[in-house]
C-alpha cells in the first residue's frame, strides 16, 4: 500500500467522447458605438501603508480599514448602476483581495478576472520594509520626496538573491527574468503599463466592455497619464487615493481613437476621470463610526438581516455617510488621530525553512514530478443547511462554509501542496471556496479560470424546494431517483422563471458561447427588450447522465491545458458536477453512482497510477475516511483500479503529515538569502550617505536563471 503521493505516476483515464466547447471565457461585444466606461480602483489601506512602510512589490494584505474602503467602493459603484464587463488586477494580494470584495458585494464573482504582473506597484528596490519616516530623517523630506514623486529617480536595487526579490517567487515563473525589476523609477513603472493598456484593456473599452482595473497607486498613474496624455513633469502631481472609484467616459473622435470626455466633475485639469467620492471622507466616517459605537447589525432601528443585499448594501453607504456629516470640518483632524507607530529598520523577511517539504515526488530516474490533482465541493451553503435543492441557484457561502473552505487550504499547507491552476464553476459558492481555500496556501495570484461547465447539476423544476417537500409529496422511490438517479430528469422550468438561467442573469446572456441558439427564446426576448439579442439553448433540467456530458469533456481540456504539461490543479465545483467526474476517473458503474456522497469542504487527491482517491490526515479524531460521509459505495472512491478487479479490500486511503516526502535541505539557498538581506542593508545605507559605495558587478542572466531554479 502506498501511504504518500510519492510513488503516484499517472495513467491518462478513459473520458466521453467531447462535444465542442470554449476553453476560456468570451465577452460578447457589446451592439452600438459608444465605448465602454473605465473605472480605475486602487487596492485599500494594506498593513505597510497603516505602517507608512515602503511596500512594492512586497505581496502584503489589507488592514481592517482596507477591507472596510473596499467593501465602500463597491457600494458607490452599486449605487449608481456600474456594470462591469472584466476585471483586470495585479498579481499582489492587497489588489486581488481586494478585487475578490468588489466583486463579492457586487455579486459578480463569476466576473472573468485577468492577473496580470504589469500592473504591480512600482518596485522600491531595497528600500521595501524601510520606515518612510526614518529614510526622512536620514536622506531630509526634499530628497524623500524626489525619490518617492520623482519621474527618474530610483532607489538602490534589491539583491537578486533576497528572499523578497521576484526571482524567489513562483507567481513570476513564466516571465523572463531580464523583464523582472529589482528597482524601478516612476518612468520605469509607467512604461511596463503602457503595453497592458494598448494590448487588451483599450481593446476591451473599443468593444463596448465596462472594465474595472484594480491596482496600485503608480501603476494607475501610469494608465492615467496615457489616457489624458499627461507629461512626464505633470505626472509627479497626480495622486490616487485608496479605494475610491475613478470613472472614465470616452468617445470615439473623428479618428476613432479613443478619446476622455471631460465634463464638470472631472478630477481635476490634468485627469478627466471622476472620483466617485473626495478624499478622507471615508476614513473619517470610520473613525466617526468607532467612537460612536454603532451597532453594525442594525440601522434606525431595522434589522440588516432582513433586507435585501442591495438594500442592505446601500442602507450601509447611507450610514457611513451620515458619519461624514457629523465629521464635517473636522476631518483633517480626525485623519491625523492616533499616529500609528514606525517600524525604523528593515522587518524581518520571510522565515526560511531550511527543510523545504513537498508533496509532490520524482519519479524514477529522475523525471519530472507527476502533477497533482486535487478535487473540492463548495464549503456549506444556507440552502445546504435548510436541505433545498439548489442546482444553478446561486446561494452564497453560510459562515460554517466558509469556515470549511479556510480549513481545507490551511490542510492543504500544512501537507506541502503548491498549486498552478484553479478551475471551478460559475457559481458564487464554488468561486468562494477557491478564492478561501488559496488565502492560507497564499496563492491568491493564481489564475481562476470560470466556466458554466462545472457548474452543479441543473435540477429545474425542483430548484429552490425543499427535499423533504418533495419525498413527502412524490414518494421516496421517486425522490432517489430524481436527487440520486443516473439518467433521469427532474420536470423541466419554464423559461420563464426566474430559476432559468438565461433569465436575465448576465453570466449565461453575456458569457455563454458554446451552445447552439434557442430562436424561439432569441425571438421573444428580442421582442420584450425592444432590442435584438441572441439567446442560448441553456439546460431547462439535467441528469446526472447529462451533467457528466458537460464536465467528462471540459476535464479532457483541463488535462491538455494543465496536467499533461505539469501543472498541479485544483478543481472547485458542486457535488453532482464531482460524482460525475469521479464516476469517469474512478471506474464507477452508473447502477452504483448513486450510492456517493461528497462531503463539503474537503480536499479529494486523485491517484492517477490507481484510479482511486487519497485523503490529507489532519492529525484529528477519527480520521477523515471516517468522519465525513461518502457514501454506501465509498468503496469504490477509495479502492485501487487493481483491487477492485480482484475483489479485494479498500486500503488505507490517508496521506499522513509523517510520511516520506521531498525534503530538500537547501542550507546554500538559504546562506544565499541571508547573505543577500545584509547586501540589501548596506545598499541602503550607501544611498543614504551612510557609507561609502562598493563597486559591485553586474548580474548576469544566467546567475537570475539559476536563483530562480533554487
Amino acid at each position: 500500500m502506498l501511504r504518500n503521493l510519492g510513488a503516484l505516476a499517472r495513467a491518462r483515464p478513459p473520458v466521453v467522447s467531447p462535444r465542442r466547447f470554449m476553453p476560456r471565457t468570451k465577452i460578447k461585444e457589446r451592439t452600438g458605438d459608444e465605448p465602454g466606461k473605465l473605472i480605475l480602483i486602487r487596492h485599500g489601506e494594506s498593513t505597510w501603508n497603516a505602517s507608512k512602510l515602503f511596500t512594492g512589490w512586497v505581496d502584503v494584505d489589507l488592514s481592517e480599514t482596507g477591507v472596510s474602503e473596499v467593501e465602500h467602493a463597491a457600494r458607490l459603484l452599486l449605487e449608481r448602476g456600474y456594470r462591469l464587463d472584466v476585471i483586470y488586477t495585479s498579481v499582489l494580494k492587497r489588489a486581488i483581495r481586494s478585487t475578490m470584495i468588489l466583486l463579492d458585494e457586487l455579486r459578480q464573482t463569476y466576473r472573468p478576472v485577468v492577473k496580470d504582473w504589469r500592473l504591480n506597484e512600482r518596485h522600491y528596490g531595497a528600500l521595501q520594509g524601510l520606515s518612510k519616516k526614518a529614510v526622512a530623517d536620514v536622506m531630509g523630506l526634499a530628497e524623500t520626496k524626489e525619490l518617492r514623486k520623482g519621474y527618474d529617480a530610483k532607489p538602490p536595487a534589491l539583491p537578486a538573491a533576497h528572499t523578497l526579490s521576484p526571482l524567489r517567487e513562483r507567481k513570476y515563473a513564466e516571465v523572463d527574468v531580464e523583464e523582472l525589476p529589482l528597482s524601478e523609477s516612476l518612468r520605469e513603472c509607467l512604461e511596463r503599463v503602457t503595453p497592458l493598456w494598448r494590448e487588451k484593456i483599450e481593446p476591451d473599452l473599443r468593444a463596448g466592455h465596462d472594465v474595472l482595473v484594480v491596482a496600485h497607486a503608480n501603476s494607475l498613474r501610469g494608465l492615467v497619464k496615457e489616457i489624458d496624455a499627461i507629461s512626464d513633469e505633470s505626472i509627479e502631481e497626480v495622486v490616487i487615493p485608496n479605494a475610491i472609484p475613478l470613472v472614465y467616459r470616452f468617445d470615439r473622435g473623428t479618428t476613432g481613437k479613443l478619446k476622455a470626455v471631460r465634463d464638470e466633475d472631472s478630477a481635476s485639469e490634468l485627469v478627466s476621470g471622476m472620483f466617485l467620492e473626495k478624499k478622507g471622507l471615508l476614513r473619517a466616517a470610520l473613525e466617526q463610526e468607532k467612537r460612536r459605537v454603532v451597532d453594525e447589525h442594525t440601522t434606525e432601528g431595522r434589522s440588516l438581516s432582513l433586507l435585501s443585499p442591495l438594500e442592505r448594501s446601500l442602507t450601509t453607504l447611507e450610514s457611513r455617510r451620515e458619519c461624514f456629516d457629523e465629521g464635517g470640518a473636522s476631518t483633517r483632524n480626525v485623519l491625523e488621530i492616533g499616529e500609528r507607530p514606525q517600524c525604523s529598520a528593515l522587518l524581518e523577511t520571510r522565515a526560511k525553512k531550511r527543510a523545504r517539504r513537498s508533496i509532490r515526488h520524482p519519479s524514477t530516474g529522475g523525471a519530472a514530478p507527476p502533477p497533482l490533482l486535487v478535487i473540492i465541493r463548495h464549503g456549506k451553503t444556507e440552502h445546504n443547511k435548510l436541505g433545498l435543492f439548489t442546482g444553478w441557484e446561486d446561494a452564497g457561502l453560510a459562515p460554517e462554509g466558509r469556515a470549511e473552505a479556510e480549513a481545507a487550504g490551511e490542510l492543504m499547507a500544512a501537507h506541502g501542496i503548491k498549486l498552478d491552476v484553479v478551475y471551478t464553476s460559475w457559481l458564487s459558492r464554488a468561486i468562494e471556496t477557491a478564492w478561501l481555500a488559496l488565502t492560507p496556501l497564499d496563492m491568491v495570484w493564481l489564475p481562476i479560470v470560470k466556466t458554466w461547465r462545472l457548474n452543479e447539476r441543473m435540477y429545474g423544476a425542483l430548484t429552490g424546494l425543499s427535499k423533504r417537500m418533495i419525498q413527502q409529496e412524490y414518494g421516496d422511490d421517486q425522490f432517489r431517483r430524481w436527487r440520486r438517479g443516473f439518467d433521469e430528469r427532474p420536470p423541466p422550468v419554464s423559461p420563464f422563471s426566474p430559476h432559468y438561467p438565461g433569465c436575465n442573469d448576465g453570466r449565461y446572456t453575456q458569457y455563454v458561447h458554446d451552445l447552439p441558439v434557442s430562436f424561439l427564446q432569441t425571438a421573444i426576448r428580442s421582442l420584450a427588450h425592444g432590442r435584438y439579442e441572441i439567446h442560448h439553448d441553456l439546460p431547462k433540467t439535467e441528469s446526472l447522465k447529462d451533467c457528466m456530458e458537460r464536465t467528462v469533456p471540459y476535464y479532457d481540456l483541463i488535462e491538455r491545458e494543465s496536467l499533461d504539461r505539469g501543472k498541479n490543479v485544483l478543481i472547485a465545483s458542486s457535488e453532482n458536477a464531482i460524482r460525475g467526474l469521479l464516476m469517469n476517473l474512478c471506474d464507477i458503474p452508473a447502477d452504483e453512482v448513486h450510492g456517493l456522497e461528497i462531503p463539503t469542504g474537503v480536499p479529494l487527491l486523485y491517484d492517477f497510477e490507481h484510479g482511486c482517491l487519497r485523503l490529507l490526515d489532519d492529525q484529528l479524531q477519527p480520521p477523515p475516511r471516517d468522519r465525513y460521509e461518502f457514501g454506501a459505495a465509498a468503496d469504490l472512491l477509495f479502492t485501487p483500479r487493481e483491487l477492485r478487479a480482484a475483489g479485494g479490500d479498500a486500503p488505507d486511503p490517508h496521506v499522513y503529515l509523517d510520511d516520506t516526502f521531498v525534503v530538500g535541505v537547501e542550507d546554500e539557498a538559504c546562506d544565499l538569502e541571508d547573505q543577500a538581506s545584509r547586501d540589501a542593508v548596506r545598499r541602503v545605507e550607501e544611498f543614504c550617505g551612510l557609507r561609502e559605495p562598493e563597486e559591485r558587478p553586474r548580474e548576469a542572466t544566467t546567475d537570475r536563471a539559476a536563483l530562480r531554479a533554487r
